[in-house]
């Protein structure tokens, strides 16, 4: 049977619904945005955790705007922990793959998802 990335969120969904199923869809465009920034040129396709939660953060800068910050908070996403929450469950799920020394705890303390998300807005 193919893979159907629906049927991996609906799974998400039933063992954790602490995120919204929209935070899924848009973390994998934001895997994409990410590996568009950071992997140009035909670099080794793997992010750190650091680089997909940057780039996450710049791919709902650029998509929401100023509203980024209300957009993630409605579903569910406050801190960085959260994206690497997100991002494990895509792993676990079979969406998204990972090397050997990556972890979930990788995404624990990076800068505050606010202070990115509010910046490019402060006077």
């Amino acid at each position: 049977m193919p893979f159907n990335f629906e049927d991996a969120v609906e799974g998400i969904m039933r063992r954790d619904a602490t995120y919204a199923p929209a935070a899924y869809a848009f973390m994998r465009q934001a895997m994409d945005y990410s590996m568009e920034q950071y992997h140009k040129g035909g670099e080794q396709p793997h992010l750190s955790a650091e680089e997909l939660y940057l780039g996450f953060c710049a791919c709902a800068l650029q998509e929401y705007g100023p509203l980024a910050a209300t957009v993630l908070e409605h579903w569910g996403v406050t801190e960085s922990a959260d994206v690497g929450s997100i991002v494990y469950n895509l792993i676990h799920a079979g969406v998204f793959g990972r090397q050997e020394g990556d972890t979930q705890e990788q995404f624990n303390n990076l800068e505050p998802l606010a202070g990115l998300l509010d910046t490019p807005y402060m006077p």
